[in-house]
């Protein structure tokens, strides 16, 4: 049975192959033509894919060029807040901000005289350098009771006295702009410090013409925190021009020390604490001697000089709203003729002067000095030879001299001030010296005047002022002024 179905099978078999191998042969096309169309796909799909490989790089490279365009705009953003306020005013380095609102300054107050604000720097370029240029335009017209030997500044000791030419002479007035200014503060940072250069001048010279040319300052200070280093023309480290009263007439108070002069000034800071600082100011000034030589013709032949620099020593204790200074001054005076014949004295001064404020926006001032040999130093004398003077046998000596003064002044509106001056000034000359006998002895000051702010850089005040002159034979004259003065500062 077996075989009979075994055999049966096989030829079943033999029957389907040929009928297989036809259907294979059939279907092969089909079979080629699919696996032509993968291959056209794959191909398809590497292309697509080289493609987007290049447009990531290219995306790659785009956003690391964004990326670094990015980052220079934060640098810059991250740099204009604090150089865009640094291009017009002064840096923290070159000036210390103040810890609260800057100062009050009365309208009254000189113009051109203290240190000024940051404000009003501009930048020159990219050098670092800072320069602010302030020009005050002043007119002021005085009506005088008499004859006022300088016209244009109020001065006692050139008020004639009894029995002088002029004496009582009748009322007169004048105009003057002398006081206009033209100053220019240049600075910039240092490795040691602030470096500063300072040039002023107004228009009281000794020339010729209604505006003669007169240099008040021209001098360079390194500015640090440990001192301060000045060299060049400037007011004596022996003023303290901080206690000047706020004056609208130009000369101020008799007995005020007021000096300018080529120096060397050197201040050293000794303690700090808080914002209260001590310092020693020192100096080395050019001396000019100013002596009396008689019209005796042995002594008619002498000239002035100095074997050595005036010299000044101070301290200085400065708080933010008072200070108080004690400087000393120390002179060689001499005089020499053509033969090299000399004769010498020497000179000394002390002076304590300081100022304070009150109330919010009043403040007072006072100063004190004497010593001899130092009238030239002396506001109302300078000028005048009383430094010192021969006695009869030809020995020169100095002449004694002591003078103070106060000034107040009073704020009725932030832009409404007045202020008021005195001063009294004596020499005490030996009475065998060589002195002209109309040479004053003493004299006296005062002024009350009321400034108004009437605009941010403009000012108009009006002032009264008297004066007396006693001269050595205690004749006596006296005078009074009405002053109106109106002032424009284009960058205070």
């Amino acid at each position: 049975m077996y075989g009979k179905h075994s055999g049966s099978s096989s030829r079943g078999a033999r029957t389907l192959a040929p009928l297989l191998l036809c259907g294979v042969v059939a279907a092969s096309p089909g079979v080629h033509a699919q696996s032509s169309e993968t291959a056209e796909l794959k191909a398809q799909l590497e292309q697509v894919r080289a493609q987007m490989q290049a447009q990531q790089q290219v995306m790659q490279k785009m956003q690391s060029r964004l990326d670094e365009l990015e980052a220079k705009e934060r640098e810059q953003a991250a740099a204009k807040p604090a150089a865009a306020p640094a291009a017009p005013l002064v840096s923290a380095a070159s000036a210390r901000a103040p810890s609260g609102p800057p100062a009050y300054r009365p309208p009254s107050a000189m113009a051109g005289a203290s240190e000024p604000l940051p404000e009003g720097y501009i930048r020159l370029g990219d050098t670092g350098n800072l320069l602010k240029v302030d020009l005050v335009a002043q007119l002021d017209a005085m009506a005088d009771s008499t004859y006022m030997g300088a016209p244009d500044l109020f001065v006692p000791s050139s008020i004639p006295v009894r029995g002088q030419p002029f004496y009582d002479s009748g009322r007169r007035s004048e105009m003057s702009a002398k006081q206009s200014i033209f100053r220019m503060d240049y600075r910039r940072d240092t490795d040691y410090g602030t470096l500063k250069i300072v040039y002023k001048n107004n228009f009281f010279g000794s020339g010729s013409g209604d505006m003669p040319y007169n240099l008040q300052a021209f001098y360079g200070e390194l500015d640090n925190e440990h001192y301060t280093l000045l060299a060049g023309y400037n007011i004596s480290a022996f003023t303290d021009i901080d206690v000047f009263p706020n004056t609208l007439d130009y000369e101020g108070p008799n007995s005020f020390t007021f000096k300018y002069g080529p120096q060397i000034r050197f201040a050293p800071i000794l303690y700090r604490s808080g914002e209260s600082v001590l310092t020693l100011p020192m100096s080395l000034e050019k001396p000019n001697a100013d002596i009396t030589v008689p019209g005796v013709p042995v002594l008619a032949e002498y000239q002035t000089y100095s074997r050595r620099p005036d010299i000044t020593l101070g301290l200085r204790w400065q708080a933010p709203d008072w200070h108080i200074q004690w400087a000393n001054l120390f002179r060689d005076l001499r005089v020499e003729n053509a033969d090299a014949r000399t004769r010498s004295t020497t000179g000394y001064a002390t002076q304590l002067t300081g100022t304070t404020k009150l109330f919010e926006h009043d403040s007072i001032q006072g100063w004190f000095s004497y010593g001899k040999g130092f009238a030239n130093f002396l506001q109302d004398i300078s000028g005048l030879g009383l430094d010192a003077a021969f006695n009869p046998q030809g020995d020169l000596r100095a002449i004694r001299a002591r003078g103070y003064g106060a000034g107040y002044t009073h704020a009725w509106l932030d832009n409404l001030t007045s202020s008021m001056s005195y001063g009294y000034l004596r020499i005490s000359p030996q009475s065998n010296l060589l002195i002209d006998s109309t040479m004053p002895k003493s004299t006296k000051f005062a002024s009350l005047n009321l400034a108004w702010q009437f605009s941010e850089r403009a000012m108009f005040g009006v002032e009264y002022l008297w004066g007396q002159n006693i001269d050595l034979t205690d004749a006596r004259g006296q005078g009074q002024r009405i002053q109106t003065t109106l002032r424009y500062d284009l960058n205070p």
